[in-house]
């Protein structure tokens, strides 16, 4: 099975675009488990709106990756050079699929596909429907795409994009998808960026002018992240209870028994240790001084961001975008995974900047 989880027996026309998903992404009679012994032997009972439309488009779906349970690994890395395991990326470095769906809320995902060369785009939060997403962290979940290049993620992207009415949380209708505008396209540099960016990520801008900015609260930025991931996945793996579907435990002595003794036996370290923080910071004592903080700091941070003096910001990570739910390119470079971050619905900015690399 090498990268998949389930490898689907389909017949491939000579030059159909192949896709993989990642183990978050149902496919209707298909099994589903994020990772995760919870979900062992659960059944997608539906389609995601995303392969849905990928289908109809006569995109061949191949089958599904293996993942670190609920994705959560990426929150735990501990140098910023280092970077998890994805099979998804795996399976476009090696050819096994020609690009991958993956919910990358943390930016390990792309930080994996930029150290195989590799691109993962991530699309403006509300952009492409979450529905049959299973949610990790819900502010952030948003289906991307990893690809070998801009035209072949774009092209992915423009199909799986546009409103969808099983999402709660879609922009509109009719999402702009951004202009490229006239003359030379500016790009931020944070302070500091440029002694970070080698000469050859700075051809990948010889068409644009740069500008150095200061980014207000940047330096706290991954701190917030782990906040609210925390929080977040904390209140989403209360619904797995051992009740309604997936592993339940057995032997036990009334039902706290068995929702203790479920998620005790199914839920590994990571996600364990991410509840307990989540816990922690949405208890009575820390709500204002955790994750209340958080929130404002997350808030001044996408007030901070000024489009009218740039047309996107090249980040050392893709926390920023994640954060404000901003579309992002995440890029491989002689100096690690960089993040090339636009305006909300302006995709298109993005594009156009690297299409001119």
């Amino acid at each position: 099975m090498g990268h998949f989880v389930n490898k689907y027996n389909v017949d491939c026309p000579k030059g159909a675009v192949r896709v993989i998903l990642d183990g978050s992404i149902m496919h209707k009679g298909q099994p589903v488990t994020a990772g995760s012994k919870m979900l062992e032997g659960f059944i997608s009972p539906i389609t995601a709106t995303a392969v849905t439309k990928l289908e109809k488009a006569d995109i061949v779906i191949v089958g599904s990756a293996k993942m670190d349970e609920f994705g959560v690994r990426g929150l735990f890395l501990t140098d910023k050079h280092d970077t998890i395991v994805c099979e998804a990326v795996e399976a476009i470095a090696s050819g096994a699929a020609d690009v991958a769906l993956c919910n990358d809320y943390t930016g390990a995902i792309g930080a994996a596909a930029a150290a195989q060369n590799l691109f993962y785009m991530h699309p403006t939060y509300g952009s492409v429907s979450r529905y049959g997403l299973i949610s990790a962290v819900p502010s952030m979940d948003q289906i991307g795409v990893v690809c070998k290049s801009i035209e072949a993620g774009a092209h992915i992207l423009s199909i799986i994009s546009g409103f969808d009415e099983q999402d709660g949380v879609m922009l509109c209708k009719d999402q702009p998808t951004g202009a490229s505008g006239a003359g030379k396209l500016r790009v931020g540099m944070p302070h500091g960026m440029g002694e970070m960016v080698s000469q050859s990520v700075s051809a990948i801008f010889d068409s644009c002018d740069t500008v150095e900015i200061a980014l207000e609260h940047f330096d706290v930025c991954e701190q917030v992240m782990h906040i609210l991931c925390c929080a977040e996945l904390s209140a989403s793996i209360s619904r797995y209870d051992g009740i309604k579907f997936g592993f339940r435990a057995e032997k036990y002595s009334d039902l706290e028994a068995l929702y203790k003794k479920s998620r005790t036996e199914a839920l590994g370290a990571d996600v364990k240790f991410a509840a307990i923080v989540g816990a922690m910071v949405l208890s009575e004592g820390n709500y204002s001084k955790y994750y209340d903080h958080a929130m404002r700091i997350r808030r001044r941070m996408k007030n901070a961001l000024d489009f009218q003096e740039y047309d996107a910001v090249l980040a050392p990570n893709a926390h920023l975008a994640r954060l404000c739910g901003l579309p992002a390119v995440t890029m491989p470079s002689d100096a690690g995974a960089l993040t090339l971050i636009a305006n909300a619905g302006c995709e298109e900015t993005l594009y156009s900047i690297l299409r001119k690399s």
